[in-house]
């Protein structure tokens, strides 16, 4: 497909591909692992051909490998060439005999748009639909952006992809926008990343900041949020309750992430991870942004700036 035609329907991805699909249908009280019936033969990795394959593969892979329920191998891997545009047909075939399968993909913008059109057709369900771009230069506001719609925040990859990112001294932003609120408590508690300071939005209490090295009024201006003065902090780990800072530590020894170098292996193993149930700070809310601001300039940052890509998460 010529870069004209591809301009033109990149716009499906994040407008009408949203809205054909609706709220997709998901059961807020279910777990994601539960959805996959605890198989490996449920999931099935998808690449678009795009330069960025190899390392968000890899990222996929080290997730799949490090769960603890998971214990087959690799995750299966289907590589599109160019079958979206020659061979439609065929890719409709392959949709239709893998029912009840999870596709986590990574593809460019105008070829996601087209399948998650093919999926829409299939009576697919729409989980998490993240958009990733890196930019260098001293005139970039944020070294990475992400931008994600995603079904409720069960099916959240941002938190465990800030942390991820965090280590490595990146700057990026994070943007979470969430069709449906999980059915979880309903108060907000400061963010178990201790790099993160935590806040709510007083005429907004379900929208949530966590910011790392930026204050709240320049992170939410430089995200494009309205810019308001009424963010309330969120106590402090230290002023935090026993109970709940035992539950923190809990959570943190049962799941010990690996660290990345490369930010879109990072991504790979955030999306999958949350896939197979690995999520992290799911606190329900109906928009979270998570923004750090380093010092530093990562090198490998710098290889792969100038990328963007979609990545989602379907179930057909």
């Amino acid at each position: 497909m010529d870069e004209t035609r591809r301009s033109l329907i990149k716009g499906m991805l994040t407008g009408g591909t949203l809205l054909a699909f609706g709220v997709p249908a998901v059961t807020q009280a279910t777990s994601i692992s539960q959805t996959l019936f605890n198989s490996t033969q449920n999931c099935q990795l998808l690449l678009g051909n795009t330069p960025i394959d190899e390392a968000f593969a890899k990222g996929t892979q080290a997730a799949f490998v490090h769960h603890a329920n998971y214990r087959q191998g690799t995750l299966p891997v289907f590589k599109l060439e160019n079958e979206l545009l020659t061979s439609p047909l065929h890719i409709v075939d392959l949709l239709t005999q893998s029912r009840n399968m999870r596709w986590i993909a990574v593809m460019d913008h105008g070829s996601a748009a087209i399948f998650t059109e093919l999926v829409r057709n299939l009576e697919g369900r729409l989980l998490s639909l993240g958009s990733h771009m890196s930019a260098s230069g001293n005139d970039a506001i944020f070294s990475m952006r992400h931008v994600w719609t995603t079904a409720s925040p069960v099916y959240s990859a941002g938190g465990l992809l800030a942390s991820l990112l965090s280590q490595g001294q990146h700057d990026f932003s994070i943007v979470e926008n969430f069709l449906e609120q999980a059915e979880v408590d309903g108060v907000m508690k400061g963010s178990s990343l201790e790099e993160f300071s935590s806040y709510w939005l007083a005429e907004q209490p379900a929208t949530h900041l966590h910011c790392a090295g930026i204050s709240p009024l320049e992170a939410s201006q430089l995200i494009g949020w309205n810019v308001s003065e009424n963010w309330k902090s969120v106590l402090s780990r230290d002023d935090q309750s026993p109970i709940i800072e035992q539950g923190q530590a809990a959570a943190r020894a049962t799941i010990e992430h690996p660290r990345f170098d490369n930010w879109v292996e990072a991504i790979g193993y955030a999306v999958v991870a949350t896939a197979l149930g690995m999520g992290a700070h799911q606190h329900s809310c109906s928009s979270r942004v998570f923004v750090n601001r380093s010092t530093q300039r990562y090198p490998d940052h710098q290889e792969l700036s100038g990328k963007h890509f979609v990545s989602f998460v379907i179930d057909v």
